[in-house]
């Protein structure tokens, strides 16, 4: 561990983590209203699975490009995305309270996103080792 930042690493890892977020949000709104409420469930699952790959990408993006603590570049590239794309959801969620919709942020939605944060962060993290490791040079 050097210790130094490589910005072009967490920016082209950030990067990739919040263009898959945002597609996935707007892509959801328009799913969610074609499927039928019964498979709401299903669905969720699916965006968690979207949402993971996005944070892993992110990761290994910055670890593959930094060379060097690709966890802490991982870790740092879904950390940014999350503090990037959360006040997008609320402002989303917002807009859909105002048009008549209804949507409560309790205790429950806000256990879940820490959750699923942390869970986020060591997906990147993970990936970012990984691809540090798959870029050294072997030796045999």
């Amino acid at each position: 561990m050097n210790g130094r930042l490589v910005w072009r690493a967490l920016l082209a890892g950030t990067g990739f983590n919040i263009a898959v977020s945002v597609l996935m949000g707007f892509g959801s709104t328009a799913v969610f209203n074609m499927v039928d409420p019964a498979q709401f469930a299903l669905l969720s699952f699916a965006l968690r699975i979207v949402s993971a790959l996005a944070d892993i990408g992110g990761g290994a993006i910055a670890g593959y490009i930094a060379r060097d603590d690709g966890p802490i570049h991982g870790a740092l590239t879904s950390l940014i995305a999350t503090l990037a794309v959360t006040p997008v959801a609320l402002l989303r969620l917002w807009q859909i309270k105002r048009a008549g919709g209804e949507y409560t942020l309790g205790a429950a939605y806000w256990i879940d996103f820490g959750l699923w944060t942390l869970v986020g962060l060591f997906l990147a993290a993970m990936a970012g080792f990984i691809a540090v490791e798959l870029r050294k040079p072997r030796t045999h």
